[in-house]
């Protein structure tokens, strides 16, 4: 048993000697880390609250960690230089019909970007290896109680659990989480560009069924972003989507999904480098594989790693770029006629509460 372990991690480059290599890598699965739990605050009923990027030392270190070569970097290995936007080749396409994977060229979304953050991977030996990530996340607001800078994402792009159950990786120990570090958003991403500058994080707010178990029918993160280096509140740049909760999602309401996948891909699709925005749309469809309670829903898309945590929008017009976020990708399901999904979590009372004390941290 030790050896064939030992064998899988060696075939990942981990071995006895390997703690403390750097990796990039996409966001697609919850397994890194950061700062233990057993240092946080106390939990605020059905949440987990966690500081961040506090002072102007912290905000500065993580502004500077995130160059744009290193961003560019958090694609899958081996994947070819990144494909440059054609998006204005792309054959004209009627927005308003079902897609499953195409570059977003209607304009940018300001509201909508890349998440990057650095997990850790803990190998047998006890070694921890850093590993640079992304994710999608957006910036929301909920017009009965709005907010100037409230971000919402998945919450595997903010906590993970980095520790095998077992010794075999992929077989991570969902008792033990740890908190992911250098959180980084740039909202309007677009080949290596900032077009509204960079936010750190001043406080992540995740449910306790994630955090606590990985529970992926509760895989919802919200994040409360500290001010531009000139003082603004995120939403004051960028604006920010409508956000609704407890949401019925019924069988056929058309939905569009949006995500940064830096997976690559053979057939070097442009969508799949991490350096442009991609989406899907179509009628929302019950996750029948893998089965979570509550059920997922999603729309058929081949969007991967790094989309993770992108906003899931209904009444979403295609001309302003603007909508009603009422779930954000979670992982890859199936629908009721065997299609692959880009499937989430359905919004609950608790992702109310993560909103409303993410709401009450604005600086």
């Amino acid at each position: 048993m030790a050896t064939k372990m030992a064998k899988a991690w060696s075939r990942l480059g981990f071995g006895p000697k390997a703690a403390g290599v750097v990796i990039a890598a996409a966001c697609v699965l919850p397994i890194g880390a950061g700062t233990a739990l057993a240092a946080e605050p106390p939990a605020a009923g059905d949440t987990v609250v966690h500081p961040d990027a506090r002072t102007p030392a912290d905000q500065k270190r993580i502004e500077g960690y995130w160059t744009t070569e290193k961003m560019a970097s958090v694609t899958q290995p081996g994947v070819p230089e990144p494909v440059k936007d054609n998006a204005d080749r792309l054959p004209d396409q009627d927005r308003t019909k079902p897609t499953d994977g195409a570059v977003w060229g209607n304009g940018p979304i300001k509201s909508v970007g890349r998440l990057f953050f650095t997990s850790l991977l803990v190998d047998p030996w006890g070694g921890k290896h850093p590993l640079d990530r992304s994710c999608t996340a957006t910036v929301v607001s909920d017009p009965e109680n709005p907010s100037k800078h409230t971000v919402v994402t998945a919450g595997h792009c903010v906590v993970s659990h980095p520790y095998s159950k077992d010794g075999q990786p992929g077989h991570p120990d969902r008792s033990r989480p740890e908190w992911d570090t250098n959180l980084y958003f740039v909202p309007g991403y677009r080949d290596g560009a900032k077009p509204q500058g960079g936010f750190t994080v001043n406080t992540t707010l995740a449910s306790r069924a994630y955090v606590e178990g990985g529970d992926t029918g509760a895989d919802v993160a919200m994040l409360a972003m500290n001010p531009s280096t000139d003082g603004q509140q995120i939403a004051q740049v960028t604006g920010a989507q409508k956000i609704a909760f407890e949401t019925a999602r019924h069988e056929g309401q058309f939905t569009y999904g949006f995500g940064y996948t830096s997976e690559g891909g053979e057939d070097r699709r442009p969508w799949t480098t991490g350096q442009l925005l991609g989406f899907c749309a179509g009628p929302a469809t019950r996750s029948t594989r893998p089965q979570t309670d509550p059920a997922q829903w999603g729309m058929a898309c081949t969007m991967g790693k790094g989309s993770s945590g992108g906003p899931h929008l209904v009444d979403f017009d295609p001309a302003t770029g603007t909508g009603t976020v009422v779930g954000v990708t979670s992982q890859g399901g199936q629908g009721a006629n065997g299609e692959s999904i880009q499937a989430s979590a359905v919004f609950t009372g608790t992702t109310r509460q993560l909103y409303e004390l993410a709401r009450q941290q604005e600086q």
